[in-house]
This record gives structure tokens, sequence and C-alpha cells, in this order.
């Protein structure tokens, strides 16, 4: 595996953890802040659909003169601010619903529009087709890739939603 594709994994992994975090405990943060649970349940839905409806402008994005790698990288670091905003917005003292979802709902949901339909075929296409067993190498990688995905899933609901909902008895409260 080349160094390229090793940052694909760890870009995918950060991504997965980052927004399966936020959909993992964005109802409960809600109901902290007033909403009623009807309330929270449909925003966390809809910050889920505006993430994946994002796909269709990162894919359309990636096809223009833009390009793929330009694609990715502006969206992630879109994504990267969007993280930044919402834990700020929900940090204790602060609590600014607007913020978070200015955060969450218009940088998270756009960043992962760019990073969802474009960085799987960008790694893919880091794998030489003159190589020998091109389909195995191939393989390989969208079987890693998808252990990334995985991976990031029972971090952020095996360990960080649990951390975010009901702190860390005697480090995080």
């Amino acid at each position: 595996m080349t160094l390229a594709i090793g940052f694909i994994m760890v870009i995918e992994l950060c991504e997965r953890v980052g927004y399966y975090t936020f959909q993992s405990t964005q109802k409960s943060w809600l109901q902290n802040q007033g909403y009623s649970n009807a309330s929270s349940s449909s925003m966390n839905q809809v910050f889920g659909l505006l993430s994946y409806v994002s796909c269709f402008f990162g894919g359309w994005l990636a096809e223009t003169p833009l390009g793929r790698y330009r694609t990715i990288m502006a969206l992630v670091a879109v994504y990267v601010a969007g993280c930044f905003l919402a834990a700020i917005a929900t940090h204790l003292g602060i609590e600014s619903v607007p913020l978070y979802f200015v955060g969450t709902f218009f940088f998270i949901a756009l960043g992962t529009g760019g990073i969802k339909p474009n960085v799987c075929t960008f790694g893919a296409d880091q794998i030489d087709p003159a190589l020998p067993d091109v389909d195995k190498r191939k393989e390989s990688f969208f079987m890693y890739f998808y252990l990334m995905i995985n991976v990031g899933c029972l971090i952020a609901f095996g360990f960080l939603a649990n951390v975010a909902t009901a702190g860390l008895p005697g480090l995080i409260p």
C-alpha cells in the first residue's frame, strides 16, 4: 500500500469518526438545549439527509475542471472547519445552537458531500494499472477502505458517543 492510499484511509477513518459522533450525539445535545424529543430527532434526520444529498454536489464538483483531488482537499477543509465550529459551539459556557447548526448542517454536511462520493474512487485510482495483480490490489484497497468505515463507526458509537453524552468518570465530567 502506498503512502497516498494510507492518507486516504486515515481521511476516511477520521471523517467517519466525526460524522458518526455528531450523528449519535446530536439528539441528546439538542434536547439539553431545550429541543423536544421530536424536534431533536427531526433535526438529526435533516443532518443525515443534508450530508447524503450534498454528495450530488461533491460528485458533480469533482467532474468539473477543479477535479477530484482539489474537491476532496477543499471539502475536507470545510469539514474540519465545521467540526471546529460545532466543537466550540458545544463547549460549556458557550453552548451556541446557531453556531452548532452552521458547523454541522452546513460545513460538515457539505464536507461529507465532497468526501463520500470521491475519496473511494480516488483511492482506487492510486493503484497503478500496470502493476501485476492489479485486481487483487484494488480488492484489498476496497476491503481496507470498508474496514476504516466500520472502525470509525465503532470508535464513534462505541466510545465517543458515550463520552460525549455521559462523560468519562474521573477525566471528563
